[in-house]
């Protein structure tokens, strides 16, 4: 871990850091899931509509009897089960990111808070160095609190 090449950091520094490093990676899998679970949906959606017009909408006379037999087909209603279902996993995964994000940015404004705060003589040496290493390598801004 980049971390511990560097010198002179205190366990807490190296834990809030790893914490915050943590709550990335769990922003972004949740971030990855969300969207793996609406490409899903809207495939699904794709090929529920082009064999809907394939097979029942093109030659439609009645619009009841052609609802009737989507209705009745059980690969249309399981279709329909799946489509739904991965956009409940959306709205789920939408949430979950949503309490993550704010989650990171607590933690972050509190290691930011501690980097630029600091008492510790060892710290003050490598506090742009621990920022710039965290940016570059995990994609986490400590230099201002908003994002």
């Amino acid at each position: 871990m980049p971390l511990e090449s560097l010198d002179n950091l205190s366990a807490d520094t190296i834990n809030l850091l790893k914490e915050v490093i943590k709550k990335k990676k769990k922003k972004d899998r949740f971030e990855n899931n969300r969207n793996l679970s609406l490409l899903s949906a809207l495939s699904l959606l794709l090929i529920f509509m082009i064999l809907l017009y394939l097979t029942d909408l093109s030659r439609v006379t009645d619009p009841f009897i052609t609802f009737a037999n989507i209705l009745l087909n059980p690969f249309y209603l399981i279709m329909i089960s799946l489509i739904s279902l991965s956009f409940v996993y959306y709205n789920f995964f939408q949430k979950k990111l949503k309490k993550e994000k704010e989650k990171l940015n607590k933690v972050r404004t509190e290691a930011i808070e501690y980097l630029n705060d600091t008492k510790n003589m060892n710290l003050q040496d490598n506090v742009e160095l621990i920022k710039k290493l965290m940016r570059e390598e995990y994609d986490i801004n400590l230099y201002v609190k908003n994002k």
